[in-house]
């Protein structure tokens, strides 16, 4: 209803498809992880067949690498603007155009006692873990360390583009939660039946700030 409603004036969502979604969470998920193995494997080998014939031409992926002060981020983005296969996802949202997996991986940095970086890398941390964090379990998909999240947009989208939304979108919610939490103290609030509505207020409060 709210896409319908969206669309019925005229404008455009990007959306988030995660597990309280399961059905097309899961097909988004599986789909992209065949798409991305036959894309390599076609690299690779010219003559490899893939299982979705046709679909590579509406496929695109690319990846990005960010680290700051204590973690190292690896991002991959996935997007597909050809819909048809995705039999769940479609029936759910027929006015789809591009659909996109959303994949993350934050490693903590760490040093030594010499402040020298021992940082494990990307292989290194899937399989042992580090020193800080244990070895990370895929089917905790949306925990601290690895996070996978289907997108949806009634546009036609590359990865690039889907990536920089999804950046932008988790940059805005970043700093709206770090204003409540801090300068509201809402993770401290003794409030309990009102707590919903003084979240309403909270935030309305944000945006006249």
């Amino acid at each position: 209803q709210i896409m319908e409603q969206i669309l019925s004036q005229e404008g455009h969502f990007v959306l988030m498809v995660k597990k309280n979604q399961p059905q097309s969470y899961e097909e988004i998920v599986k789909y992209f992880g065949e798409m991305s193995e036959d894309h390599k494997r076609r690299k690779e080998d010219e003559n490899y067949r893939p299982r979705y014939p046709g679909m590579q031409e509406k496929y695109e992926e690319t990846s990005q690498k960010e680290r700051n002060r204590d973690r190292q981020e690896y991002r991959w983005y996935s997007v597909c603007t050809e819909c048809g296969l995705l039999t769940k996802t479609q029936k759910e949202w027929p006015f789809v155009k591009t659909v996109g997996l959303a994949r993350q991986i934050r490693i903590p940095v760490e040093r030594d006692g010499e402040g020298n970086d021992i940082t494990p890398d990307i292989k290194t941390f899937l399989e042992k873990g580090s020193r800080r964090r244990p070895k990370p379990v895929r089917e905790e998909g949306t925990g601290k360390d690895i996070q996978e999240t289907g997108m949806i947009s009634d546009l036609e989208l590359t990865a690039e583009e889907m990536g920089r939304i999804k950046r932008e979108h988790w940059a805005v919610e970043n700093r709206l939660h770090h204003v409540l939490d801090d300068t509201f103290r809402e993770d401290r609030s003794p409030a309990k039946k009102s707590k919903h509505n003084l979240a309403l207020v909270r935030k309305f409060a944000y945006n006249i700030l």
